[in-house]
């Protein structure tokens, strides 16, 4: 017993549960208070002839009065917003307000009960049996109120019928008695079932809740960048997409900006320190753009500003210096300091009409362009770059062409051995000669060939014709040939070009291939894997292009390259910038120490040459010996340098 009534307690502690009874009670009570009002008059009107005047008339309308004052503010106050802490006391007020309105009502139906015959009896009974039970469905969502309403009424019906002598009436009090434990077990079960449909809706409302939440987070996380908080690439580009609608003839102004040296820290320190150099670098950049700007991460260490319209073309180049300066600053990491630079190409759009990634790619081209001067700094998008970016696509669509194949051939530029003057091998060299455009020179279409995925296509082209070359070419001579940082990190095409080898029947030993260092950073574990791949068929592998990228000392070993070539930057300067110089001379000592091949490029005079020999560098090539050749001239060059080192050692002799 002590259980069922806990359960039928209002609970405190629960104010999702309190606040669901007050709304359901706002919409049942009112109906209690009519049909009290209504049921109440009807026995009084038919009482008035038969009972007092005070007992007819005055208490029921006392009480209606009462009731309709009560169902009033239901229906007013009853609908407000209330607290947890205001319903508990309204309710509370209820279940006391519900005893002594069942105690009323009562008491005068029993005083009532008195007078009048047998009908008027009955419509007292009817009164007490069925206006109680509906007054208690009415109180359901509050059970001690419905309770205590059961037991006041069916209590009165009991003490009023089972002694009054009518078989009827009697048997109905009998009844009425086993009839109050099931209806406390019903009022109990209801709202037991009401407790638990709250319970569910607040879970479902809780888990609706986690779900709108892990939409906005995701939401987020698809247009914000999650290490550095910065707008992502997509949010960048609607942003764009969205100003060019919203004022298509005032474009807005552009920057692309990315990192010098962060790769290295990367390597070095490890990714959590590159974490937290860009991080600082987000935090920066924000710093000096401001809030009308807007700065994004677009992948990587490369970072999309949008400056504010406002801003004048030379404040847009003085803050795309500060930007650029504000990167050189140190970054704190837990192992020390480290430095990085920036650049920045911006474009700085007329008035016309753009897309968002006709912008962006005037403003990374024009980062391309600060980037191969090897110099950071900023570099607005102009006409002169308008022009080699049309050209650029126009190469890329003459790429797709059908007589693409025909038009490329290759120039052998031969590789001389400083000590006894004899070529030893020949790099072979990309030529394409467009019947539209003629000669269009290899930094233009090898780079167009990577972006449009034709590099494989060409690579095949090319060796296919050099060993053709090779088995022309006197068999104490090697072949070089250049392969992209694309083909050095595909398996395909390096399968491709072993089974080229074995079906030409060309000796794999008089065959180097060239990679560069950008090779190795684009996907080094691939590298590794074909490299090993390719030595172990007895091809050699020459490190192209050396000191000018990244590539540690333990790459180097981990490869085992065959040969170094030392970057025609440092050797066409050799004479001039002693730090050239010295880096020559280091490379060529490394070489010696790893005991490989050092291969000089760039050689253009005599006195270079003779420096390089007697630095102990083993190869060269350049314009002193001889510019790129067909092959037919490359062959005659290379037995008129037989023969006059040949002259050299007889007169010697």
């Amino acid at each position: 017993m002590k259980n069922f009534l806990a359960s039928l307690q209002l609970q405190k502690d629960n104010p999702t549960l309190l606040l669901a009874q007050f709304q359901a009670l706002s919409s049942q009570i009112p109906i209690l208070y009519v049909l009290l009002i209504i049921n109440a008059l009807a026995v009084a009107i038919t009482h008035l002839k038969s009972a007092p005047l005070w007992l007819s008339l005055y208490i029921p309308v006392a009480l209606s009065v009462v009731c309709v004052f009560r169902l009033c503010w239901w229906e007013i106050r009853g609908k407000e917003n209330v607290t947890a802490e205001r319903a508990y006391g309204l309710m509370k007020l209820t279940i006391s307000g519900a005893g002594i309105l069942a105690v009323a009502f009562g008491s005068w139906a029993i005083a009532l009960y008195q007078y009048g015959d047998a009908s008027q009896q009955g419509q007292i009974a009817y009164f007490l049996v069925v206006t109680g039970i509906s007054c208690i469905f009415c109180l359901m969502h509050l059970p001690m109120a419905a309770a205590l309403t059961t037991v006041i009424t069916f209590s009165a019906m009991v003490a009023t019928f089972l002694f009054s002598g009518n078989p009827v009436f009697v048997a109905t009090a009998i009844s009425g008695l086993f009839l109050i434990l099931p209806f406390l077990r019903v009022i109990n079960s209801y709202f037991q079932n009401f407790v638990g449909l709250v319970q569910l809706t607040e879970e479902l409302k809780q888990k609706q809740a986690e779900a709108e939440e892990l939409n906005l987070v995701n939401s987020r996380n698809a247009l914000h960048d999650q290490l550095t908080g910065l707008a992502n690439r997509r949010s960048f580009f609607l942003s764009l997409e969205k100003r060019l609608q919203k004022d298509p003839s005032t474009p807005p102004v552009l920057g692309i900006l990315d990192l010098d040296g962060f790769k290295p820290v990367n390597d070095v320190f490890g990714h959590a320190a590159g974490d937290l150099v860009l991080k600082e670098t987000a935090r920066r950049f924000v710093a000096l753009v401001g809030e009308e700007g807007i700065v994004s991460r677009l992948g990587g260490d490369e970072f999309g500003i949008i400056f504010p319209c406002s801003m004048t073309r030379k404040a847009i180049a003085d803050l795309g210096l500060a930007l650029c300066a504000v990167v050189r600053d140190p970054f704190e990491i837990p192992d020390g300091s480290v430095r990085v630079f920036g650049s920045c190409g911006i474009v700085y759009p007329d008035i016309g009409t753009y897309t968002a990634e006709d912008l962006y790619e005037k403003a990374d081209f024009a980062l391309y362009q600060v980037k191969s001067k090897r110099s950071s700094g900023v570099e607005f998008f102009s006409a002169e770059h308008e022009k080699i970016l049309t050209q650029r696509h126009l190469i890329e669509l003459e790429l797709q062409a059908n007589d693409f194949a025909k038009e490329l051939k290759l120039d052998y530029q031969p590789i001389v051995e400083l000590k006894s003057g004899r070529v030893v091998a020949y790099e072979a060299l990309a030529r394409w000669d467009s019947a539209r455009f003629g000669r269009i020179s290899p930094d233009a279409f090898i780079p167009a060939t990577e972006r449009t995925a034709v590099i494989g296509r060409m690579t095949r082209i090319l060796f296919a014709k050099a060993l053709e070359a090779l088995a022309i070419i006197p068999r104490h001579l090697r072949l070089s040939f250049n392969l992209s940082a694309r083909d050095i990190c595909d398996h395909e095409t390096s399968m491709a070009l072993l089974a080229m080898i074995t079906h030409s029947g060309i000796d794999p030993r008089r065959i180097e291939f060239e990679i560069t260092e950008t090779a190795l950073l684009s996907d080094f574990d691939t590298a590794d894997q074909v490299i090993s791949m390719l030595r172990a068929a007895g091809i050699s592998i020459a490190l192209d292009d050396f000191g000018t990228g990244y590539s540690s000392l333990s790459h180097i070993h981990r490869l085992g390259f065959d040969k170094l070539k030392i970057d025609k930057s440092f050797v066409m300067n050799f004479d001039r910038d002693a730090r050239c110089m010295n880096i020559t001379r280091s490379v060529a000592n490394l070489c010696q120490n790893l005991g490989i091949a050092s291969v000089a490029e760039g050689v253009e005079s005599e006195e270079i040459a003779e420096g390089l020999k007697a630095m102990g560098v083993r190869l060269a090539q350049g314009y002193h010996f001889s510019r790129p050749l067909p092959l037919e001239l490359a062959i005659d060059y290379a037995a008129r340098c037989e023969a006059e080192a040949s002259a050299r050692n007889s007169l010697s002799a």
